[in-house]
């Protein structure tokens, strides 16, 4: 359940803090103040979209929040399967910017629109207008017909068969109208016979370019050990010059002792030389060819540059050609193993989708009944509701054509939902169907902004006492102007709004129950006279205790 909502530079709010209970809790205030500004909030932080520009005029940004209890053990898998914490309540913040850039969190940690949508779904709905366009939508119907007969397994079984179903179909058809001739065949025969003669390894070009790499620094060494080898060894060369110098020297007795040490330098030198021999030797047996290897590099990268690009598309044309030329050489064994195949997946799929309509039909009465007695209960004697239901194509989703119709008045032929009712009518129709199936789907909190229009005395009544038993198994906030709905509530907030030269503002707070009782008086009658307040005083009493 939600228990706490604030809002900060929020439109015409400076700052908002609302504490909600466990119970029914109305909004009341005048048109225009800013009651359904809170809804929208609510709907914001439940990961819609925002249209326009909510930050308050001069401020840099909007903070929206919204603090939820601890939410049951469904909720808390599906936040920790996607990496947020878990704490003992949910909170869900939401900051926009002046210039329309919005952050959304869980818990202080970033998420996405979509994830919140997720989220919350399981948590709060919130009824408006266009909610009650989407009621009349039959294929939100049939969700919600699936919801109430518990249908989710039977679906995702139905929507696997029919994709394995479709796919069956649409490869019978391309392999009815595939047309091949001897070139054709020719053609992808001798384009996988060169793939395979390849027989290029996974990871094959990532290595030989490693091996060009080290081979070409190799390449560099045998160069440099050459050049230095050239530079000793050749005529007038290093050691050559020494020797001359060593016999120059030792003619010389007085340099007897340099004579020695020249001569052991000429050896040791020569010495080096053929250690860089040996060495140079080695690494000229150790290596492959480079020229070999650049050349293989070379066909591999041509293979792919033709074949898809890289290793795993090459593997997919050479898997998909060799398709191809099994269905040329054997047509015929591949189109009876494609209708086969189509068979059987058309079999499991109608299997399921029968099963799946068998289930569906079976609540159509209960359902029914369900709705005529929430009806009753809103003071709408005579309706009466079916569910239609007509077969159509195989989809995903079965194939039960369905449809709420309502009949509202004794000998009315039953229509679709939008044009069976008046304003006041759909009203009472609407909540009906949103006790049935909200109780169904094990959502925490409803949210009703002004369901009650069109509607009055009795009527509006009937409605406040049918959300204030639903506020027995469930959090309600509601958003009304009727006193005889407002009357119910066990909590009552006012919304006002204040204007000065420069700016308006708006606020709301929590009214006691002698404001309360005042408030409504002014809802009811105009004013706030005492008879008005005791008459209100009153009705609270009855609604309260009978």
């Amino acid at each position: 359940m939600i228990e706490q909502l604030m809002v900060k530079d929020y439109i015409l709010f400076d700052h908002a803090f609302i504490d909600f209970k466990k119970d029914m809790s109305v909004i009341t205030g005048e048109t225009g103040a800013g009651k359904s500004l809170l809804i929208d909030a609510l709907s914001y932080l439940s990961g819609n979209r925002i249209t326009s520009n909510i930050v308050r005029h001069g401020k840099e940004k909007a903070i929206l929040q919204m603090v939820l209890s601890r939410p049951g053990d469904d909720v808390l898998a599906l936040l920790e399967d996607n990496g947020f914490d878990i704490e003992e309540e949910l909170i869900i913040q939401r900051t926009v910017t002046s210039q329309g850039k919005s952050t959304v969190r869980i818990n202080q940690q970033v998420s996405t629109l979509s994830f919140v949508r997720q989220l919350m779904s399981r948590l709060i709905d919130v009824h408006s207008q266009m909610d009650t366009i989407q009621l009349a939508d039959p294929a939100i119907q049939l969700d919600l017909l699936d919801q109430y007969a518990k249908n989710s397994g039977l679906k995702e079984k139905t929507a696997a068969a029919y994709k394995t179903y479709s796919s069956a179909r649409r490869e019978l058809a391309r392999a009815q109208k595939e047309t091949f001739s001897d070139d054709e065949l020719e053609h992808l025969t001798d384009s996988l016979n060169e793939i395979t003669a390849a027989d290029v390894k996974e990871d094959e070009l990532a290595q030989l370019q490693e091996k060009i790499r080290q081979l070409s620094h190799a390449q560099q060494s045998l160069d440099e050990m050459q050049e230095c080898i050239s530079l000793f060894t050749k005529d007038n060369g290093i050691l050559d010059n020494m020797y001359e110098a060593y016999k120059s020297i030792r003619k010389n007795e007085i340099l007897e002792e340099e004579s020695e040490s020249v001569n052991s330098a000429y050896y040791s030198m020569q010495d080096v030389i053929e250690t860089i021999k040996e060495k140079r030797e080695t690494l000229l047996n150790s290596h492959e060819d480079l020229d070999a290897l650049q050349e293989r590099e070379y066909e591999i990268k041509k293979l792919y540059r033709k074949y898809g690009g890289s290793w795993p598309a090459m593997m997919d044309k050479a898997k998909e050609m060799e398709e191809k030329i099994d269905r040329i050489i054997h047509r015929q064994d591949v189109f009876e193993k494609l209708e086969k195949q189509l068979l059987v997946s058309e079999k499991a799929y109608f299997d399921a989708a029968h099963e799946l309509s068998r289930s569906r039909k079976k609540v159509f009465e209960p359902l029914a009944a369900e709705i005529e007695r929430h009806c009753q209960d809103l003071m709408l004697e005579n309706a009466k509701f079916k569910v239609q239901d007509t077969e159509k194509k195989p989809a995903a989703d079965g194939i039960d054509e369905i449809e709420f119709m309502v009949s509202m008045n004794p000998g009315q032929p039953f229509s679709s939902l939008k044009k069976s009712a008046s304003g006041g009518e759909l009203s009472r129709l609407m909540l009906a169907l949103k006790t049935v199936f909200q109780t169904q789907e094990g959502i925490d909190t409803i949210v009703f902004d002004e369901i009650d229009t069109g509607v009055s005395g009795k009527v509006a009544l009937a409605m406040g006492s049918k959300m204030y038993s639903l506020s027995k198994t469930h959090q309600v906030l509601c958003i009304t102007h009727l006193s005889s709905v407002a009357v119910w509530a066990d909590s009552h907030y006012y919304v006002s709004k204040s204007q000065d030269e420069n700016e308006t503002t708006t606020s709301i707070r929590r009214l006691d129950e002698e404001e309360s009782l005042k408030e409504l008086a002014v809802m009811a009658s105009g004013s706030a006279k005492e008879s008005a307040i005791e008459s209100m005083r009153e009705l609270r009493k009855e609604v309260r205790h009978g």
